[in-house]
């Protein structure tokens, strides 16, 4: 994994703030302890993070995100939330607010959720044989030359994302082990990820 990972790369104009409310927040906890034991989400030994989640916040572009730096916390709890307010692909910038400010991966949730009506749960996650399974198999990818946390992998998601099914994974080839999931409920990407990560077990 590149050294530049976990870093937030864009201008987050972050308000200090209680944890934000959703009603699946709970259950996003769970979700991402079960992804923080399975080594999808967690640290670097380094000490950067890698790996978050997020929910849609009603019908808008609005999203909870596990927050920046969030990566070592277990069990994660409602303070390690922040609800995105707005996001500006072109200028690179997000707006959030809670305890903490948001993900270095915000932009590529929010590509999704603008992309994507019907998704209302994205999941990001790193694995060495699940990425170079997926790889293998030709599975949607954004460009290799496309890094993490910029513009052009936020644009390559949101063309991507319409032509896939309700729940899907895609792998972001310009971050080395990336991939991104996504479904109508945060349950159904957790699943997909699992299901193909105990198929590239198999191989």
């Amino acid at each position: 994994m590149r050294t530049d990972e976990g870093y937030i790369k864009f201008s987050c104009a972050h308000e200090a703030a209680p944890p934000p409310r959703h009603p699946w927040l709970h259950e996003l906890c769970r979700i991402r302890d079960d992804l923080h034991e399975w080594r999808l989400i967690g640290v670097l030994p380094d000490g950067i993070g890698y790996g978050n989640l997020s929910a849609r916040l009603d019908n808008t572009l609005r999203f909870i995100v596990t927050a920046s730096g969030t990566g070592f916390e277990y069990p994660i709890a409602e303070r390690h939330f922040c609800e995105v307010l707005s996001f500006d692909i072109e200028r690179n910038a997000v707006a959030c607010r809670g305890p903490l400010p948001a993900s270095s991966e915000s932009m590529s949730h929010g590509a999704v959720y603008a992309a994507r009506p019907d998704a209302r749960a994205v999941i990001h996650i790193h694995d060495r044989l699940l990425f170079r399974m997926l790889l293998g198999e030709g599975a949607p990818r954004t460009p290799a030359d496309a890094a993490f946390g910029t513009p052009e992998i936020a644009r390559a998601i949101g063309r991507l994302a319409p032509a896939l099914p309700p729940v899907a994974i895609l792998v972001m080839a310009g971050h080395q082990d990336g991939l991104l999931a996504f479904a109508p409920d945060p349950r159904a990407a957790r699943d997909a990820l699992w299901t193909a990560y105990v198929r590239s077990r198999r191989q």
